[in-house]
């Protein structure tokens, strides 16, 4: 695997992370490291710490979006970390600013209508073998990616067990940097699912997944939802291609982003201050802090023009004005 002269340390680090985050974080480690080990054989790198020098050398060969480019120097940051832990102390590396212009595309009201009725009718949509609860499975999934703001992968890890009918609850247990989180749910999200449950025959199986594959003991893959919901998308006539620069094109995710939306909306609207909004979506959605969620509130005035006259309403008054006096020359 490891090659370079702190081959056993990168060995024993990303060990130490396979019992502390999930596989996928571990393994994204792991493949971050490769670059650097590489990196280091390659230039024939003998110190058993890593210097300034040679850390920003490497730095200057990462490549992509400021985000990816992030996300390797935070791994490294990491086994620095794990370096000093063993009395190895290396030189640490900055953090990078993470730029992006990404603008997510917001579905209107009359769009999410079309589309909840499209999926409550998928029969007409269906062609040859699939799942038998596939017309079950797609409508629920979509309620509460939309209802909750739910990442599609945390979603489909669902099991029975994670639903709290009494308590109105998910357990999200698989997710995006290991945070696990309990989210409450809208009453009327409740009562779906229940029937839901119940016309799956899970109600008393509580290892069962939500969402269940063909295959005993799976559950439906995300990319099985996303080819169906292109064809949604299509039969609602909403185009997936057409983007300007920077923008996302109609997909699943938009859920979450459209989550954010109204929910900052009706908490606005409800008299919660903003100060109550930074506490609880960061929270709710998984975020460690306001800036994530701030990502999500990234959309175009053309698709939110209300929330936009909404948002000037709330500052009226609270950017001073600025006097300007010319004097005649």
């Amino acid at each position: 695997m490891f090659t370079s002269v702190l081959a056993n340390e990168m060995s024993a680090y990303v060990e130490l992370r396979k019992h502390a985050v999930s596989e996928n974080v571990s393994e994204l480690d792991r493949k971050n490291l490769l670059l650097l080990d590489r990196f280091m054989t390659l230039n024939n790198y003998s110190e058993k710490i890593l210097s300034e020098d040679f850390i920003s050398s490497w730095i200057l060969t990462l490549t992509g979006k400021s985000k990816t480019r992030s996300e390797k120097i935070s791994t490294v940051r990491g086994f620095v970390k794990y370096l000093h832990s063993i009395g190895m102390h290396s030189f640490m590396p900055d953090r990078i600013k993470v730029k992006s212009d990404y603008i997510p595309y917001i579905y209107n009201d009359e769009e999410l209508a079309a589309i909840f009725k499209c999926a409550d009718n998928l029969k007409e949509l269906c062609k040859g073998k699939h799942n038998p609860y596939l017309e079950l499975i797609i409508p629920m999934i979509l309620r509460i990616l939309y209802g909750c703001g739910t990442r599609l992968g945390e979603t489909m890890e669902l099991k029975r067990k994670d639903v709290d009918f009494k308590r109105g609850t998910l357990y999200l247990r698989v997710t995006k940097f290991s945070k696990e989180r309990v989210i409450p749910m809208h009453e009327s999200l409740i009562v779906i699912l229940e029937r839901y449950c119940l016309a799956l025959g899970i109600m008393n199986d509580p290892e069962a997944f939500l969402f269940p594959g063909k295959e005993s003991g799976t559950h439906y893959s995300t990319r099985n939802i996303d080819s169906w919901f292109a064809k949604i998308l299509e039969a609602c006539n909403i185009d997936q291609h057409k983007k300007q620069l920077g923008e996302r094109g109609a997909c699943l995710h938009c859920f979450r982003h459209v989550f954010v939306l109204k929910s900052m909306d009706q908490l606005e609207k409800s008299g919660h201050p903003v100060d109550m909004n930074d506490l609880l979506l960061p929270t709710y959605l998984g975020h460690e802090c306001m800036i994530d969620t701030d990502k999500y509130m990234r959309f175009s005035g053309v698709q939110s023009s209300e929330t936009l006259d909404s948002f000037e309403r709330f500052t009226n008054g609270l950017i001073p004005e600025v006097e300007v006096n010319y004097e005649e020359e």
